[in-house]
């Protein structure tokens, strides 16, 4: 577990580093709100078509090799962002790294692996605290690294860093990184090898209760795309802040969320359970975000977005377990796989919708919308813990 959570960390460290300078150098190469955001989305995009692949073929030939070669995808897709000087060559790297960055579900499959499923959350819960360690130190370096201000904005330093981090991170997997299924777990998965992708995935829909969290998902993680990712603009706009005060936020949300994920989840699930951590998360969520909305300072809107973050901490977490309690030893990798690309298919649309909306109808528009998002998802979870699901 050591050297999976510091594979994790790493990697999202090298993620982080680009995030506060992405929409300011695009805005720099010609682009505007919508053409900027959907780039960006274009990661989304990648993760949603190659999740469930790489989560499958875990199943049949081990965690480790497909770690390993999702980071490796991750060294060359950051090389090329860093020699990007046109938005083409920018839209190419984002959705190769998109593609190549399966390590998510693959890791959250290698926790369930060797954790009872009592202490399912709790395990879950320190790879996303891990990545939150990452961004801690990520968004602050790639604010120092990607510029001063808006105009100074660049991705070369930002992106060469991240490729020498997942390089190292790729080398520290290969030397001391164990595999966590044995060769008769991957042979009974690879047992249904002449089952096509598309014919498995239609297996974990025909699971109801997996069906609605896949739903969930798509519509929680859409909110978080419409905001996260007009936050460096909308910022800019409400309070006249560069790459450097945007990386700052980002470094104290990645904080929060890794305290709220790494420390308090594995402590509250016991006593309150999965469901109801989900459902008190959602609400923090859309509280947080009316409140940004309202903010006349930047004090007041920290106020918003530390509960936005620990609301969405909660709701991550929390809802990974119950999808794992679904899931059969030989095809966790599928099933998050299948979760996660239903999320990152709401992160794929949520781009383009907020630049769109940041554009043609206001600075907070982006933000009422999310709000509005999770209103669905909250009635999905309470029919869901209706039923026992």
């Amino acid at each position: 577990m050591p050297i999976l959570l510091m594979t994790i960390l790493l990697s999202g460290l090298g993620f982080g580093l680009v995030l506060p300078s992405f929409l300011f150098f695009a805005g720099n190469l010609g682009a505007s709100p919508v053409v900027a955001t959907t780039i960006i989305g274009l990661f989304s995009v990648g993760q949603f078509l190659s999740s469930p692949v790489w989560g499958r073929l875990s199943d049949r030939f081990g965690r480790k090799p497909l770690l390993v070669l999702s980071l490796a995808g991750q060294v060359a897709s950051y090389l090329l962002l860093a020699l990007a000087d046109n938005l083409w060559m920018l839209a190419l790297a984002r959705g190769l790294n998109g593609l190549t960055a399966g390590n998510l579900p693959v890791a959250m499959a290698y926790v369930t692996d060797i954790t009872p499923p009592e202490k399912r959350a709790g395990g879950l819960g320190l790879i996303g605290g891990a990545i939150s360690l990452g961004f801690i130190v990520g968004p602050a370096l790639g604010g120092v690294l990607g510029g001063s201000d808006a105009e100074s904005a660049n991705l070369f330093w930002p992106a060469i860093t991240a490729s020498a981090i997942c390089f190292a991170t790729c080398l520290s997997a290969i030397i001391f990184l164990r595999e966590s299924l044995t060769p008769e777990q991957r042979e009974r998965a690879r047992g249904n090898s002449g089952e096509s992708q598309l014919a498995a995935t239609r297996r974990v829909f025909r699971n109801p209760a997996l069906a609605s969290m896949v739903l969930v998902g798509f519509l929680v993680y859409t909110a978080m795309a419409l905001f996260e990712t007009i936050f460096p603009l909308w910022a800019g706009a409400r309070y006249g802040w560069g790459p450097r005060e945007v990386g700052l936020i980002f470094t104290y949300l990645g904080l929060l969320v890794g305290l709220v994920q790494g420390v308090l989840v594995g402590r509250l699930v016991p006593v309150f359970g999965e469901g109801r951590l989900v459902t008190v998360g959602l609400i923090s969520y859309c509280i947080g975000l009316l409140v940004m909305t309202q903010a006349p300072t930047w004090p007041v809107m920290m106020f918003g977005i530390t509960f936005t973050a620990g609301g969405g901490a909660l709701f991550i977490t929390s809802m990974s377990a119950l999808v794992t309690h679904q899931a059969a030893p030989t095809e966790r990798g599928l099933v998050l796989g299948v979760y996660q690309s239903g999320s990152w298919m709401g992160r794929s649309i949520g781009p383009p919708i907020s630049g769109l909306l940041f554009a043609s109808l206001g600075v907070n528009s982006p933000l009422f919308t999310a709000a509005c998002v999770i209103i669905p998802a909250l009635v999905l979870v309470a029919v869901s813990r209706a039923r026992g699901h």
